[in-house]
C-alpha cells in the first residue's frame, strides 16, 4: 500500500446511539459494548497523591514551586523568566498542572520542598515535558470509525495493536471489537487511569457475557461473524474477547513493543517526547510494523509515511500513518528534530494577559 491508496469518505459527527433494550443479534452486542466505552474525556481527575513515598514527588515539588509563583503577582516576572528558555517543550501558554483545575493537591507543600530558586533549568524542562504527557483527551466514537476505515487496508488479519498512553482503555478496547487482532495491549502510566480502563473492560466483558446470553441461537467459536469494519471473523472474536485485551501499568519507554503489528499514539501532547518516541520504535519494531501518531510526524529515516489526514478529515487533528521499513537500528537517529521555538513575545503577551485576568 502507498499514499495514494483510496481513502474512504469520513464521519463528521457521532451517530445517534439508541440504547440497546435486548440482544437479539451479534451487531446489537456490538453496538451495546461500543456504548458502553463512550465518555471517558469527562471522568473525574485525582489530584495527585503528597504522601511519603509516593513517585510523583519530585513531580510535586517542582509543581509547588511554580504554582507558588503563580499565586503572587510579585512573582509573576520570575515564573516568565523561568517558564520562557522551554517554550518548545511547553504544552500551552501556562503548565495546566499548576493551574487552579490542575492535578496537584491543594494542600500545602511538604516542608523539604524547595522554592523555585533552588530547582535547576535542567529540573523544569523535565517537568514541563512530563506534565505535557500527563494531560488527557480522547478520540470521539466516529473519529475512531475514521481512523479504523483508514487503518484496516494495511492491516493484515490477526497481529498485536498497542496503544502508547492508553489513559481509559477506549481505543485499545474499540480496536479488539472492530478488526480482528490477535490482542490489543493499552500502557499507561497514571495509576488511576490504568485502574478505571481495568474497571471498564470488566464492565465491557460483564456485558459481553449478558449479551451473548440473550441471543436466540448461541453463539459458537466458529459461527461467521462479521465485524463493525465489514470484515469477517467468527463468533471466537466475541466468546474469546478478555483473552485478546490486556492493560499494563508502566512507562511506555519501558514496554517492549517488538512483537506490535501496529502501535497507536495519540500523541498530541507528546512533542516533547517524539524524538525519544521515533528512536525506541525503530529499535524495537519489526519491518512492515505500522505506527499511527496524532498532530506530531515521526520525522525518522526508519518509518516511511503511508497516509497524511489533515485536522477535520479523520479527526480534529491531523492523523499520520506510517510503516517500518529498513534494517533494524541500534543507535539513535543522531539528527534532533523537534527543536522548536514559539514566538517569546507573543507568548509572554498572552501570558501576562492571562496573569491579568
Amino acid at each position: 500500500m502507498n499514499s495514494t491508496t483510496l481513502q474512504p469518505t469520513f464521519r463528521t459527527e457521532n451517530r445517534p446511539a439508541e440504547p440497546v433494550p435486548r440482544c437479539r443479534q451479534p451487531a446489537d452486542i456490538f453496538e451495546s459494548l461500543f456504548q458502553s466505552i463512550q465518555g471517558g474525556e469527562v471522568h473525574a481527575r485525582p489530584t495527585l497523591e503528597l504522601t511519603p513515598g509516593s513517585p510523583f514527588l519530585p513531580f510535586l515539588e517542582i509543581g509547588y514551586a511554580l504554582r507558588a509563583c503563580l499565586e503572587k503577582p510579585s512573582r509573576h516576572d520570575y515564573l516568565i523568566e523561568r517558564l520562557r528558555p522551554h517554550l518548545s517543550v511547553m504544552i500551552g501558554t501556562l503548565p495546566a498542572s499548576i493551574l487552579p483545575m490542575g492535578m496537584l493537591p491543594k494542600l500545602a507543600p511538604l516542608p523539604s520542598f524547595r522554592p523555585l530558586e533552588a530547582i535547576s533549568d535542567e529540573e523544569v524542562r523535565d517537568w514541563l515535558i512530563l506534565e505535557g504527557g500527563l494531560i488527557y483527551g480522547e478520540m470521539q466514537r466516529f473519529e475512531l470509525e475514521n481512523y479504523f476505515d483508514a487503518i484496516k487496508p494495511f492491516l493484515s488479519p490477526g497481529g498485536v495493536m498497542v496503544d502508547l498512553g492508553s489513559g481509559l482503555g477506549k481505543v485499545v478496547m474499540t480496536a479488539a471489537l472492530t478488526l480482528p487482532f490477535t490482542r490489543c495491549v493499552g500502557i499507561e502510566l497514571m495509576n488511576y487511569r490504568h485502574r478505571l480502563a481495568q474497571e471498564r473492560l470488566i464492565k465491557l466483558l460483564t456485558l459481553t457475557r449478558k449479551g451473548l446470553e440473550s441471543l436466540p441461537r448461541p453463539l459458537t467459536l466458529d459461527t461467521p461473524l462479521l465485524l463493525p469494519s465489514g470484515l469477517p471473523a467468527s463468533g471466537s472474536h466475541l466468546l474469546e474477547l478478555g483473552s485478546r485485551i490486556a492493560f499494563v501499568e508502566s512507562d511506555m519507554f519501558k514496554f517492549d513493543v517488538r512483537g506490535a503489528s501496529l502501535v497507536f499514539l495519540y500523541s498530541t501532547c507528546f512533542g516533547p517526547l517524539m524524538d525519544a518516541i521515533s528512536n525506541k520504535l525503530a529499535r524495537e519494531l519489526q519491518e512492515g510494523a505500522l505506527v499511527t501518531t496524532t498532530t506530531y510526524p515521526i520525522k525518522h529515516p526508519a518509518f516511511r509515511l503511508l497516509q497524511s489526514h489533515a485536522p477535520g478529515t479523520l479527526s480534529w487533528t491531523s492523523v499520520m500513518i506510517y510503516q517500518r521499513v529498513g534494517p533494524p537500528m541500534i543507535e539513535p537517529a543522531s539528527e534532533v528534530r523537534y527543536l522548536h521555538q514559539p514566538d517569546v513575545a507573543a507568548w509572554e503577551a498572552r501570558v501576562r494577559t492571562e496573569l491579568a485576568d
